[in-house]
């Protein structure tokens, strides 16, 4: 029997490996039962059948276990192998190390690792406002915002002077602060829905208030602070009697942090009538958030202690280069200079340069007092990782809230060729762009921000968010341009897209660049962070200690079993488009699962094989790096969409189009990356084309995204009404009901065009339809006369039609000043 099985070689080795791929998907098995299964299913055709080719296969399987002992393996392969790629790997710098070690690692680990426990992502509370929070947004929050008008600011460039004291006097700079240092204690989901409808009435007014909750000194005191440092600076904080600014880049240093050049010298000098030890600051900062009016100045700094004046049981006692420090100024400090402006495109918030000249602090003003010198870079990358997952995420999300909202308003309003310019195919594409942007930028942010109210400090996730909010708010803003047309271009106070889009390359270029996080910071931090091993064999690699090589040897088997079992998962799961990965979520979200898992097993294979190829480089090849985060923040936006779907629009109809086009879209946009990536590799063409065989051999799902899809996308959010209740979560809500602001302007003359056309068809079904040859008024009395209308519909016909025409209006000027 046997002897007529391996007649037919190749399929018996065909069943094998299909076999052998079915268990390994299966069960988590390990690199010596691999083995034993594979010399198990090689010894009948070699022994019994005495097949040539599987008796080579069988004497090559044994020379292989040779390497399952321990000891064994330690001497001919994991010794030689580590001694080659210590002398190989590019060192680790400070800088770097700490990044790397910032934050936590969550739901990007699951994805990164190829086998994503959807439990994880399920079981994430959504968090909720509290009655506290709830009511503050509908009283403080719904009262800031009708108290300014954005285009009056961009004129004045500032806020009025009630509203910057109603700011303070309210709480607004103490959003973060606990409530025993007089601050409001608020979680991150709030933080980041006020933050959210703030920006949604003047950029400018939610930018001052998210720096000092997200990127000011006051996270950084709760974290690191001494105690005097807290009970002094975070209830003044707290109240507003300190306003508070960062200042990390400089001239020299912008992406690139740890290049600092702004210096403090450790000292003697004098402080309060006293000498005392201290360090001597030189500094030039540069597009520093609310510097024109901080009276405290966070400041990042390069120490050193040149003279050894550190005392002896200072852990950097005998040092020069101390590292980078943090420090609190007062304003009024001598040598400071401060308080002329730089001018922002799109909304001019207040930000301006610093500089500092021989400006003496005592070391008690070093944030965590003296033993905290050097600590600086670490407290920042910590810190940042949780504001960037909030401030520029909830603005991204909360302009493209706006751009859907506002757009959908006036393309139905709109009309041209006789119809509502929201029924033109052209036009349609561009709302379901903005139906999908909204969608996912609103999940990103509620995301990130449940996750940080549960304790996770996702610094990969952080990063993922900024980058693409930031994106969807320009490419939203582009796309309410393109619909609006002229009366997006003109300027003026009625223009509501303008400002958005003119201010869009502001938050692209924030908190870090866009450009620098895409090409360096997710796929480079998140594939050390977040790989099953990696983090382990680079430590062990840098270590000199004498369990070295034993924990890169446990560390490296470890990674050849996950790497075997995820080709696996991935072959099976690419052959089958996920049919055989673990079924998860209902009939809507079951599909999308299924999508994500073959996504995920693609890209754990993907960067392993990436990783081995390119090596140290790869930190080097930005545009392979880019790729990846793409493809790893498609995914990551994939687990959102579902989650807010969840948690929020089960059995509502009117998502299901967006929710598909969203994850489809996105399904794309990750598989074509890794495609992408496979070009790039150092191997021949023969070797591309296996890789593309078997883990691309056909598109990830088998839905397109067609017109059909498009227009059901854009016909979803027709609905106003469930627009505002749904997709609006970071919109104030009262803008609409503002006499004179634009949003009032444009819903009143929606509402009246629905009207409207009410008396347009009553005449039309008689018959009638109004030519311009004559005035409007004299047509409509002839409607009257003829008893079609009445005088009251004569009357409404003629008050609604002023108020549609106002809503298409924008403004002109008496003269342009040169």
């Amino acid at each position: 029997m046997l002897e007529t099985i391996f007649q037919y070689s190749l399929l018996s080795f065909f069943l094998s490996i299909v076999l052998i791929l079915v268990a390994l998907v299966r069960f988590q098995i390990k690199p010596w039962q691999l083995w034993l299964i594979a010399v198990g299913l090689t010894y009948p055709g070699a022994v019994i059948a005495e097949h040539f080719g599987a008796q080579l296969l069988l004497l090559f399987l044994l020379a292989l276990g040779v390497l399952i002992v321990p000891s064994v393996r330690l001497l001919l392969f994991t010794k030689p192998l580590y001694k080659l790629m210590r002398k190989s790997l590019p060192p680790i710098g400070l800088t770097e190390s700490i990044a790397l070690e910032a934050g936590s690692v969550w739901w990007d680990a699951e994805l990164f690792q190829g086998n994503p426990d959807w439990k994880k992502l399920s079981e994430l509370e959504a968090t909720e406002l509290t009655d506290e929070e709830q009511s503050f947004v509908d009283n403080e929050v719904e009262t800031l915002c009708g108290m300014v008008d954005s285009y009056e600011i961009v004129s004045s460039e500032d806020l009025p002077k009630e509203v910057w004291q109603y700011i303070f006097d309210k709480g607004f700079l103490g959003l973060i602060i606990p409530k025993e240092f007089n601050g409001l204690g608020f979680s991150h989901f709030a933080h980041a829905i006020i933050v959210g409808r703030l920006s949604s009435a003047s950029q400018f007014l939610g930018i001052s208030v998210m720096v000092p909750n997200s990127l000011g000194p006051g996270e950084l005191l709760l974290k690191y602070g001494t105690e005097e440092q807290k009970q002094h600076y975070l209830p003044r904080l707290a109240k507003g009697k300190e306003v508070p600014c960062f200042g990390l880049t400089s001239t020299v240093a912008g992406s690139d942090a740890g290049s600092l050049v702004d210096n403090g010298i450790v000292c003697y000098g004098e402080h309060e009538g006293n000498k005392v030890l201290g360090l001597r600051l030189n500094w030039e900062k540069r597009y520093i958030t609310l510097a024109p009016i901080a009276t405290v100045i966070g400041l990042a700094f390069k120490a050193y202690d040149p003279d050894n004046l550190l005392p002896a049981d200072h852990p950097l006692y005998k040092k020069n280069d101390l590292g980078i420090t943090c420090a609190l100024i007062p304003r009024k400090t001598e040598g400071l200079s401060i308080g002329t402006r730089h001018r922002p495109i799109g909304e001019p918030f207040q930000n301006g340069p610093i500089y500092g000249k021989d400006v003496f602090i005592p070391m008690d003003w070093v944030i965590g007092g003296e033993k905290m010198i050097g600590h600086g870079w670490r407290m920042l990358m910590e810190c940042l990782s949780v504001g960037r997952g909030i401030s520029l995420p909830v603005t991204g999300a909360s302009a493209t809230q706006a751009m859907l909202l506002t757009t959908s308003t006036y393309a139905q309003t709109r009309e041209q060729f006789g119809i509502p310019i929201s029924k033109m195919e052209g036009i349609q594409e561009k709302l379901s762009n903005l139906a999908t942007n909204a969608f996912r930028a609103t999940a990103n942010i509620n995301l990130s921000t449940w996750a940080l109210d549960a304790g996770h400090r996702p610094s990969i996730i952080s990063a993922i968010v900024k980058y693409r909010n930031t994106q969807l708010l320009q490419n939203s803003s582009i796309d309410a341009m393109d619909v609006h047309g002229g009366r997006g271009v003109m300027q003026g106070k009625r223009n509501y897209v303008s400002n958005v889009y003119s201010g869009a390359p502001v938050a692209i270029t924030v908190e870090g660049a866009n450009i620098l996080t895409r090409s360096l910071m997710i796929f480079g931090q998140g594939l050390v962070r977040c790989h099953k091993t990696l983090l382990e064999e680079l430590t062990a690699l840098h270590d000199d200690g004498k369990n070295a090589i034993k924990n890169f040897d446990k560390a490296l088997v470890t990674h050849v079993g996950s790497f075997i079992n995820n080709i696996a998962r991935a072959i099976v799961y690419a052959w089958t488009r996920g049919r055989l990965a673990k079924p998860y979520g209902n009939k809507t979200t079951k599909p999308y699962y299924r999508s994500l898992s073959v996504l995920s097993a693609k890209f754990a294979v993907l960067t392993d094989i990436a990783s081995l190829l390119l090596g140290g480089s790869l930190k080097r090849k930005e545009m392979v790096s880019g790729r990846f985060a793409d493809a790893i923040s498609a995914m990551y936006e994939i687990s959102s969409c579902i989650k807010l779907y969840e948690e929020k629009f089960q059995n509502d109809d009117n998502i299901e189009s967006i929710l598909k086009l969203s994850v489809l879209t996105l399904v794309k946009e990750a598989d074509f990356a890794m495609r992408e990536n496979i070009e790039s590799m150092p191997v021949n063409r023969v070797v591309k084309t296996i890789i593309r065989f078997f883990l691309f051999p056909f598109p990830v799902t088998s839905d397109k995204i067609n017109d059909k899809l498009i227009i059901a996308t854009s016909n979803s959010i027709t609905d106003i009404d469930w627009l505002i209740d749904n997709l609006s979560t970071c919109i104030c809500s009262n803008l609409r009901e503002k006499p004179g602001h634009p949003f009032y302007i444009l819903f009143q003359g929606y509402e009246a065009g629905i009207k409207l056309k009410v008396l347009r068809d009553k005449a039309k079904k008689a018959g009638y339809k109004y030519q311009p040859s004559i005035t409007l008024e004299f047509w409509l009395q002839g409607l009257v006369d003829n008893k079609t209308l009445t005088t009251e519909d004569k009357e409404n016909w003629l008050r609604w039609n002023d108020t549609l025409l106002e809503a298409l209006k924008v403004d002109d000027f008496d003269n342009l000043k040169n």
